[in-house]
């Protein structure tokens, strides 16, 4: 019977692996990968240097219409993102643009439920000359 060889991980690999854990790839896959052979040995890293707890037995699947469903909606988080980013420099720039004219966002315009909003006379405003 031949004697156990005793591996030596450095303390990058480790944390390597365990990052690797923890974005979702197995145990076993990673001792598969790397060839870790003890039976604890990735649990004792991923108490140590991971920010999660071991999975026991957690198995994840996803198929490719999983993937492609994924990225179909991570596009349309960023686009989302693009035009909420755009609506409200819009909005910005319109209040400000009111502001500089001396009227009152907030007052100006009001939202009825009917129909498209427009700008509602101030009843402190004058009105001005010759538009009587």
């Amino acid at each position: 019977m031949s004697e156990k060889e005793k591996r030596f991980y450095s303390e990058a690999f480790k944390r390597q692996v365990v990052r690797e854990y923890e974005q979702g790839t197995t145990a076993a896959e990673l001792k598969r990968k790397y060839d870790i052979r003890g039976h604890s040995t990735l649990q004792r890293w991923v108490a140590r240097y991971g920010r999660e707890s071991y999975r026991e037995g957690a198995v994840y699947l996803q198929t490719a219409a999983d993937r492609e469903r994924a990225r179909q909606l991570e596009e349309q988080l960023t686009a989302l993102q693009k035009a909420v980013a755009e609506l409200t420099l819009e909005n910005r720039m319109l209040r400000s643009a009111m502001e500089t004219r001396g009227l009152d966002p907030k007052k100006e315009l009001s939202l009825r439920s009917s129909g498209p909003t427009r700008p509602t006379a101030s009843p402190s405003r004058k009105p001005a000359p010759g538009s009587e």
